[in-house]
């Protein structure tokens, strides 16, 4: 009985291992979700206001154009205005210049504070860009550092259950089976118990059963948790040098 429980106890000791490292391989790359997902939160705000930008800048394009155009009418209603023969001709080449003086001044007017506008906005941008620079700098280096801690800990794993087939095949097939069992249920299957306590649960176990694990003749189960019981005593190696 004694030799089972020492192969469950390794055994336990390299699966509470094994599932630490797990856990961490797991955990530590989840770590830096929530700065990935403020970074792409934050790329797509520049993308929207570069495109922003850049729409602005095409309608700023756009109403120079049409500045050239209305000052090339400009020009030729002032031919208009120098062939007229009448009157009449004179003063609608007139409105007609006037008009295009006024809608070039309102058009001006706007580009103007568009275009300060756009330098505003173009200045902030680009200190923007910068910050997300730096953050993505150091989400890329700390990613790095996961990375190679994550690789570590695989490395580690893989050398902490190297032998773990082997050391299971020694056990009997059906105590294995309820090791596994309770291993998965509970995470620890095997628990020692003190003073008539059982450590994985903490309830004050049933005199007759507490009995029965003093005889050391039988792994017995919790009651509550169903854990495998067993006394420290039993895994002291000068406890068998005296045997």
């Amino acid at each position: 009985m004694k030799d089972q429980l020492r192969l469950l106890s390794l055994l336990q000791n390299i699966d509470t291992r094994a599932t630490e490292l797990r856990k961490s391989i797991e955990t530590l790359p989840a770590r830096l979700a929530p700065a990935k997902q403020d970074l792409a939160k934050l790329e797509d705000m520049l993308t929207g206001e570069r495109t922003k930008l850049e729409e602005t800048e095409k309608w700023r394009l756009e109403q120079e154009d049409l500045v050239k155009r209305e000052e090339e009418a400009v020009r030729e209603a002032k031919v208009k205005l120098q062939q007229s023969r009448n009157t009449k001709d004179f003063a609608a080449a007139s409105r007609e210049i006037d008009n295009k003086r006024r809608a070039i001044s309102d058009r001006e007017d706007e580009l103007v504070k568009v275009i300060d506008a756009m330098a505003a906005s173009a200045s902030s941008l680009e200190q923007r860009e910068q910050d997300v620079d730096g953050l993505r700098e150091k989400i890329t280096s700390e990613d790095d550092d996961v990375s190679g801690k994550v690789a570590a800990l695989a490395k580690e794993l893989q050398e902490c259950t190297a032998g773990r087939s082997e050391l299971a095949a020694q056990v009997p097939p059906p105590l294995l089976k309820r090791y596994e069992t309770i291993q998965k249920r509970r995470g620890i299957a095997l628990v020692p118990v003190i003073d008539g306590v059982c450590k994985g649960c903490f309830i004050t176990l049933p005199p007759q059963l507490s009995n029965i694990i003093a005889r050391n003749e039988s792994l017995e189960s919790c009651p509550s948790c169903h854990r495998l019981l067993f006394r420290p005593d039993m895994l002291n190696p000068a406890d068998e040098t005296a045997d």
